[in-house]
């Protein structure tokens, strides 16, 4: 055991910045949460992966916008079940674009629908860069913390075991937890 966690821990501190970056870049809500446990173990500062967390996200949400604006036509093709979604959101973005921006990320694939769709219906770009920040910084600190947490409850649950236990089954119970929403969103779609 002992060996796995000294395998790991000079990984996570060489490319956990950066893996943190372009994760929350692409998803987000299980990265961030794994942040929070990868702190909680000491392989990462709280204020660093905090702020590459916000970097990442903003940095995502703006390539996502830019995406919707210029290659609208081409997105939608390629993402055909966005379509209705991005319809049905036409008249948010006039009347609550900046809760749409805030939003994003507290909302299941908002994260990247949002951000698209407002890039799409031309929304103010400053508007969205000022909500969406505002939004992503909230969502990176309370996603953090609740990985934080959750490192901690583990550890009150399962005693003294090895901490990188701990996060190897809270990442497979959030990744089953993930699998399942999913699974039930799909299913009561249809």
């Amino acid at each position: 055991m002992e060996h796995l966690l000294s395998e790991i821990t000079p990984l996570v501190s060489t490319y956990g910045l950066w893996i943190i970056f372009f994760g929350m870049m692409v998803e987000g809500t299980s990265m961030i949460i794994a942040t929070g446990i990868l702190c909680y173990l000491g392989m990462l500062s709280f204020p660093s992966a905090f702020f590459i967390a916000i970097l990442g996200a903003v940095a995502g949400d703006q390539l996502w916008y830019f995406l919707g604006q210029r290659y609208a036509l081409k997105l939608l093709n390629y993402f055909p079940s966005f379509k209705p979604r991005v319809e049905k959101l036409e008249d948010s973005v006039q009347h609550k674009g900046a809760l749409l921006a805030f939003s994003g990320r507290f909302i299941y694939s908002g994260a990247i629908l949002f951000p698209m769709t407002l890039g799409i219906y031309k929304y103010d770009h400053k508007t969205f860069t000022i909500f969406d920040t505002l939004g992503v910084v909230l969502w990176s600190f309370l996603g953090i913390s609740l990985g934080y947490v959750l490192g901690t409850s583990a550890e009150l649950l399962f005693g003294k075991l090895e901490k990188v236990w701990h996060f190897i089954l809270i990442l497979a119970l959030i990744i089953f937890i993930a699998w399942v929403i999913k699974k039930y969103l799909l299913i009561k779609k249809h």
